[in-house]
């Protein structure tokens, strides 16, 4: 553990931080009124102020305050992003080992990881900037059991659950061209997202698939058979393993629209990558450009019917039914192929 004392918190790396942080911050720093912040985000006043409130219980954490405190506003940097997301995928994979934690008191300058052994004694693993650590704490990646002036975190389930995707957001970078920074971390972070509630990514939330499942039709069956939840869970699967970005399959009018991305997955060394980016090419081409639009949105992007509806100009309610006939085309071309053990994330 070297350096403790040269300070860590970068610019640039508030990018790691949760929709909710970020405005928390405008409100309290950028002295924006909540009114403001609401009509941005697409929401109700009182759910700003909520968060606001919960990032205010969160900064009786010494480590949170502190940077929150030294905060100097966004600052667009794709180079500082990229190793922001880097040294996060960094501290979490030391955090997965057995009996390894993050250790911070107040005045350093970084928080420290280390893995305690069966003999009482401490293995120094590594340190993680400030900014790092309180961004895994505010995304409640790490939580803590202590009120010592000695604060131990160790990773949460939560936490271990999302290594997988900030790994597989991270392994995209290769493929991803320049320019496109937020496309990257919206992959490594889904719930920093654009700001219109289009999405149900969050904690809690659910695929439209399964809302659709507990439907019955007129005969009593399920409105989507499981074959076809099983065929849009494995869409997801693959186009997760793959790392697309939001654009990248969406609005495509022919084939020749998707020839540079089968080059770009024929560059990749990762052979999982490479082998989910063709498994989800070649099931958008199958679908065609009208029918995957509805898939991708649903299946992989988690937005909802009704916002889906509303994006492609489609009348009310006309949207599970679309869904249910490209799932039933998509749930045959997995049934045509030989490939039928999905990537699994974890």
């Amino acid at each position: 553990m070297t350096n403790l004392h040269h300070a860590q918190t970068r610019p640039g790396w508030t990018a790691l931080f949760p929709e909710e942080a970020h405005r928390y911050l405008a409100h309290t720093a950028d002295r924006r009124p909540l009114r403001d912040i609401a009509r941005e985000a697409g929401c109700h006043p009182s759910t700003i102020l909520r968060q606001v409130r919960k990032l205010e219980t969160l900064r009786d954490d010494p480590l949170v305050d502190r940077v929150l405190t030294e905060h100097s506003g966004a600052v667009r940097d794709e180079a500082a992003s990229y190793r922001a997301l880097d040294a996060v995928v960094e501290a979490m994979r030391l955090l997965c080992q057995p009996r390894a934690m993050m250790l911070y008191r107040e005045g350093v300058a970084q928080a420290a990881i280390i893995k305690a052994s069966g003999t009482g004694d401490t293995l120094a693993l590594g340190t993680v900037a400030l900014d790092v650590a309180a961004a895994l704490i505010l995304r409640n990646w790490v939580s803590t059991d202590s009120d010592a002036a000695l604060k131990r975190y160790r990773l949460t389930d939560e936490g271990r659950s999302q290594l997988p995707r900030l790994v597989a957001a991270r392994d995209a970078r290769a493929a991803r061209t320049q320019g496109a920074p937020c496309d990257l971390f919206h992959l490594a972070f889904p719930e920093r997202r654009s700001r219109d509630r289009s999405t149900s990514g969050g904690p809690g939330s659910e695929s439209p698939l399964i809302a659709l499942a507990r439907r019955r039709g007129p005969d009593g069956k399920p409105f989507l058979p499981a074959e076809f939840i099983a065929a849009g869970d494995r869409l997801h699967e693959d186009y997760t393993v793959a790392g697309f970005a939001r654009i990248d399959l969406l609005g495509w009018d022919g084939p020749d629209a998707l020839q540079p991305l089968y080059d770009r997955a024929n560059q990749l060394t990762d052979r999982l990558r490479r082998q989910a980016s063709t498994r989800t090419l070649d099931a958008v081409k199958d679908l065609g450009p009208g029918l995957s639009d509805i898939v991708l949105r649903c299946c992989c992007l988690r937005e909802g019917l009704e916002a889906t509806e509303k994006r492609l100009g489609w009348s009310a309610r006309s949207g599970k039914v679309v869904l249910r006939i490209a799932l039933q085309r998509l749930s045959l071309f997995y049934a045509g192929t030989r490939t039928q053990k999905p990537v699994l994330i974890g």
